[in-house]
């Protein structure tokens, strides 16, 4: 799936150009998700986005939930170092094994996730704190473990105040199960007076990075990539693509 050379994003136009990226980063997780109906492990897209890593062998030992995100963000036109795509290079290993959310926020490697400067003038990712607002397309890490071995990545696709409806890989977790690989998932997402959880009562985890689309945008040396896995443009997505080429042309 080709992608178009595009220029360095104008700051005059980066308002409008963070809205429309944002409308297309919704579509992108919704169509990589299947709307509300969830998307076997088998399922084309499904493959496409974990580059067929996630097989019937590997079924409860593979973790896809960061998959997304690094498609979503090479799909969006990132080719910074810590999107980790195998189909950045034909040569292989490309892919890093395990680095899937660490990446995510690995600012050393390019990542705009939302960071505090310590005593020593290092830039360091840290969790949101209470003046953060939710919106739609922004990537979201969760844990509690102190390791972050319960580690996930999942993205706002839009939020009412109380609760967020996310797009989530990995939605069956670590299973022989084949569905759901990936889904659309609400909970409720709450300030507790320290962090930022989410999840159902009972079953919640810290948001401890967050990751906005608006910090994501100038990130962006390509055109975004808009198409169906079969190369059909998404739906309502021509009038979007036009606009993001005309303002970076701009």
């Amino acid at each position: 799936m080709a992608l178009l050379q595009g220029q360095p994003t104008p700051l005059a136009n980066l308002r409008e150009l963070v809205e429309l990226y944002r409308t297309a980063a919704v579509a992108l997780d919704v169509y990589f998700c299947k709307d509300d109906k969830g998307r076997d492990k088998k399922d084309p897209v499904y493959q496409y986005v974990v580059e067929k890593r996630d097989v019937p062998s590997t079924y409860e030992h593979y973790s896809s939930c960061g998959d997304r995100a690094h498609a979503r963000y090479w799909r969006l036109g990132c080719r910074l170092p810590f999107v980790n795509r195998e189909e950045r290079t034909p040569a292989p290993n490309e892919w890093k094994a395990g680095w899937n959310i660490s990446l995510l926020h690995d600012v050393s490697r390019g990542s705009p996730v939302q960071t505090s400067t310590g005593m020593n003038k290092q830039r360091y990712a840290c969790p949101p704190g209470a003046s953060w607002r939710p919106a739609p397309a922004t990537e979201m890490l969760i844990w509690n473990s102190p390791t972050g071995g319960d580690a996930h990545s999942l993205s706002i696709l839009d939020f009412d105040g109380k609760k967020a409806r996310t797009a989530n890989y990995g939605a069956a977790g670590m299973s022989a199960s084949s569905f759901p690989g990936a889904k659309i998932s609400e909970a409720p997402l709450t300030w507790d007076g320290k962090f930022w959880r989410y999840g159902v009562p009972g079953h919640t985890r810290i948001v401890q990075r967050v990751t906005l689309i608006e910090d994501m945008v100038p990130t962006f040396s390509l055109l975004p990539d808009l198409t169906y896995v079969d190369g059909d443009v998404l739906p309502a997505m021509s009038e979007v693509y036009d606009k993001i080429v005309a303002l970076r042309a701009a």
